[in-house]
């Protein structure tokens, strides 16, 4: 079984852009480890996407849980999922269409279910399912 000396040897080697930083937490009242990213202002992920004038927010991810049964890559892969899923919900708030934040990892559920209701809001091609090209 993996130690949180070992953890945490592992996770301090990981590194990534300016201004993101890697660390181990353990959960208050438990001896649960996990693995959460803080971006400072240094950083243009701090720059906030709904205003977009310059601002600068520092955050946090949100955690992933490591188990002491881990080995080594799957604590280091952890550490790069958690960076992927971070910079890809930075995309999904800085894209725009026509304007708008459509991908936007915050809209509201339930004003996506109304959407996802009406057949109007589906586009798709008479050979979607097929993927048969017209022609010869």
């Amino acid at each position: 079984m993996m130690t949180w000396d070992e953890m945490l040897t592992l996770v301090g080697a990981c590194t990534y852009k300016p201004g993101w930083s890697i660390a181990l937490h353990r959960e208050p009242g438990s001896a649960r480890a996990y693995v959460q990213l803080s971006i400072s202002e240094a950083s243009d992920a701090s720059l906030d996407s709904v205003k977009r004038d310059g601002t600068r927010t520092p955050w946090k991810s949100g955690k992933r849980y490591l188990s002491p049964h881990m080995c080594r890559q799957e604590v280091v892969g952890v550490v790069f999922g958690l960076i992927k899923d971070a910079e890809l919900h930075e995309t999904h708030e800085w894209f725009r269409y026509r304007g708008a934040s459509i991908y936007n990892p915050h809209l509201d559920p339930d004003a996506l279910v109304n959407l996802a209701r009406k057949a109007s809001s589906f586009v798709t091609r008479d050979n979607a399912m097929t993927m048969t090209e017209g022609g010869a």
